[in-house]
C-alpha cells in the first residue's frame, strides 16, 4: 500500500510539475507575444542621451567634411597648377628643338673653317707690324699683295663652298674687302710701314735692355684677406688717382722686366686678357678693380682688362658677352691666355696666379660661399683660365644659356669630350670671397639639363663661331676697356 501510495504520488507529482510547466511557457509565449506589440513610449532619459552623443557625431563628421574639401580643394590647384606648367615647360622644350634644328641648318660654320677665318679677320688688325718685321728680316722688296695673294685665294674657296649661307658670305666678303684695300694703297702702307719701325726698332731696343722677369715674383703677400676681412667703400676716381701707371683700356705691362709665362717651355710675352661678364653690378665692379689691379701688378703680368656688359633689361646671355669680349681681345692684341673673371669674386691670396698655364686652369677652387670647398667636379665657374687655342678647340661658350647658370658646366663638358685637361691650384691659395649680392633666378632646370646631355655634341657649332650680337661701343677708360653688348633676344623656347 505504501508503495501504491508513493507511486501513485509521484505520478500526480510529475503531472503536475508537467502541467505547471506547459503553463509557464504559454504565459512566457504570451508575454513574447505582448511585448512585440507593446507600443508605450521610451523613457526621456534614453532619448535625451542618444541626441547628445548623435550630435556630437554630426559635428566631427562635419568637421571631417570641411577638412577634406579644403585639402581636395588645395591639392586640385597645386595639381593642376603644376600640371599647366610641366605642359608650358614641355611646349618650351619642343620649340628649343625647333630653334637649335633652325640654327643648325641657317648659316652655320663648321667649325674648322671659322677658325680660319677667324685668323685672317683678327691677323688683319696686325697686319702692318708683321708686314714691315717681315721686310726688315728678310731684306726683300716683297709687295703686300704678293703676302696677301694665298689668304684671297683660301677665302674665295671658303666662298665658294658656302655659297649658301648669307651670314658666311658676308663675313668672307667683309674679309677680302679688307684685304683688297690693303693691296690697293702701296704708298700710305710704306709712309706708315717707316713709322712703325722707328717705333718698332725703338721699343725693341729699350727691350734688350730689360730681362724677363723672375718665375717667382719677389712683391707677392700671400694672403691678404680672411673670413673676417671688409670691403672698403671706395670711388672709381680714387682708384684711377691711386694706380696713374695703368695706361688707357685699363693695360699695364711691368717696366723693369719682360713679363713671361710660367711654363719654361714657352718664353713668349706673358700677356693676359682680364674678361668680366657685368650688368648692373657698378658697386662690385668698382670693388673688384680696386684689388685685382695691385695683384696682377705684383704678379709682374702683361695685362689687359675688358668689361663685357649687356645693354637693355632683357634675358641675360653670359656666355654671348664672354666670346664677343674674347673675339675683341684677341683681335687688339696676341693675347697668350683669356682669364673670365666673374665681378662678385674678389680673390684672398696673390699667390693664385693669373699667368698663362699649360692647360685649362679653374682659379676659384675654394669660395666662401660655398664652405671653401668644392662643391662638384664639374665645376669650372667663377674665374676660369684658358689659352685661345683650347678656348677655339672647344668653340667657346655655348650661346642657348639664356638666363643665369651652366653655360659654364657646358665648357666642362666640352673639354672633357675632347680630353683637355682642367687643373686647380689647391684649395689652400684658390680662395675666393663672393661679395653679397641678389641671387638671380635660374632657369629652368629641364631646358638646362637638356642642353649640358648635348654639349659634347653640340660644340662643333655652337659656340664662339655662331655668336650672334652687336657691338654697340667699345671705350678705353683708365682702368678698363669697356665693351658693351646687344645680345639679342632669345629663340623661341629659351625665354
Amino acid at each position: 500500500m505504501l508503495y501504491a501510495y508513493g507511486r501513485h504520488h509521484s505520478v500526480l507529482t510529475s503531472s503536475s510539475s508537467s502541467s505547471f510547466h506547459d503553463q509557464e511557457q504559454e504565459s512566457s509565449h504570451s508575454n513574447h507575444r505582448l511585448y512585440r506589440y507593446n507600443h508605450e513610449p521610451v523613457s526621456s532619459n534614453l532619448l535625451s542621451r542618444d541626441i547628445s552623443s548623435i550630435l556630437i557625431l554630426l559635428f566631427f563628421l562635419f568637421l571631417l567634411v570641411i577638412s577634406l574639401s579644403q585639402i581636395l580643394v588645395v591639392h586640385t590647384s597645386r595639381y593642376g597648377t603644376n600640371f599647366s606648367a610641366m605642359q608650358k615647360v614641355q611646349e618650351e622644350l619642343k620649340q628649343m628643338d625647333e630653334s637649335m634644328e633652325a640654327l643648325l641648318r641657317n648659316n652655320v660654320l663648321p667649325i674648322d673653317k671659322w677658325r680660319l677665318l677667324f685668323q685672317i679677320q683678327t691677323y688683319l688688325y696686325r697686319f702692318e707690324l708683321l708686314f714691315d718685321t717681315f721686310n726688315n728680316q728678310t731684306k726683300t722688296n716683297i709687295t703686300i699683295k704678293q703676302l696677301l695673294k694665298p689668304l684671297l685665294n683660301k677665302s674665295d674657296e671658303l666662298l665658294l663652298q658656302e655659297n649658301n649661307s648669307n651670314h658666311l658670305m658676308n663675313n668672307i666678303k667683309n674679309v677680302q674687302n679688307r684685304l683688297v684695300a690693303l693691296t690697293d694703297d702701296d704708298e700710305y702702307y710704306q709712309w706708315k710701314n717707316r713709322e712703325i719701325k722707328n717705333n718698332y726698332t725703338n721699343n725693341n731696343y729699350n727691350k734688350r735692355k730689360r730681362n724677363y722677369c723672375q718665375e717667382e715674383p719677389r712683391y707677392l703677400r700671400g694672403r691678404y684677406l680672411d673670413e673676417n676681412s671688409t670691403f672698403p667703400n671706395v670711388s672709381l676716381y680714387e682708384i684711377e688717382t691711386n694706380y696713374t701707371n695703368v695706361r688707357s683700356g685699363g693695360q699695364w705691362s711691368p717696366s723693369h722686366c719682360i713679363a713671361r709665362h710660367r711654363d719654361i717651355f714657352d718664353r713668349k710675352k706673358n700677356s693676359v686678357a682680364i674678361i668680366i661678364p657685368y650688368r648692373d653690378r657698378f658697386e662690385h665692379l668698382v670693388t673688384l678693380l680696386y684689388y685685382l689691379h695691385p695683384i696682377l701688378q705684383r704678379q709682374e703680368l702683361d695685362y689687359k682688362i675688358y668689361v663685357s656688359e649687356q645693354t637693355g633689361n632683357g634675358t641675360y646671355n653670359k656666355a654671348v658677352l664672354m666670346n664677343a669680349a674674347f673675339i675683341y681681345g684677341l683681335s687688339e692684341y696676341d693675347f697668350q691666355c683669356f682669364v673670365f673673371h666673374d665681378v662678385d669674386l674678389i680673390p684672398e691670396d696673390d699667390r693664385n696666379m693669373y699667368s698663362c698655364p699649360i692647360f685649362p686652369r679653374h682659379m676659384s677652387v675654394a669660395v666662401d660661399e660655398m664652405n671653401y670647398k668644392l662643391t662638384y667636379e664639374e665645376l669650372i665657374g667663377g674665374v676660369f683660365n684658358i689659352r685661345p687655342d683650347h678656348f677655339l678647340t672647344v668653340n667657346g661658350y655655348s650661346n642657348l644659356y639664356w638666363g643665369w647658370g651652366a653655360e659654364d658646366d657646358d665648357l666642362y663638358y666640352r673639354l672633357k669630350e675632347l680630353s683637355i685637361k682642367v687643373i686647380r691650384p689647391p684649395a689652400t691659395i684658390a680662395r675666393y670671397k663672393m661679395l653679397a649680392h641678389t641671387k638671380r633666378v635660374p632657369s629652368i632646370w629641364n631646358k638646362r639639363a637638356k642642353l649640358l646631355y648635348s654639349a659634347a655634341k653640340r660644340y662643333t657649332w655652337d659656340g664662339v663661331s655662331s655668336a650672334r650680337y652687336n657691338l654697340t661701343s667699345a671705350i678705353a677708360y683708365p682702368l678698363f676697356t669697356h665693351l658693351l653688348i646687344d645680345v639679342g633676344v632669345p629663340p623661341p623656347g629659351f625665354s
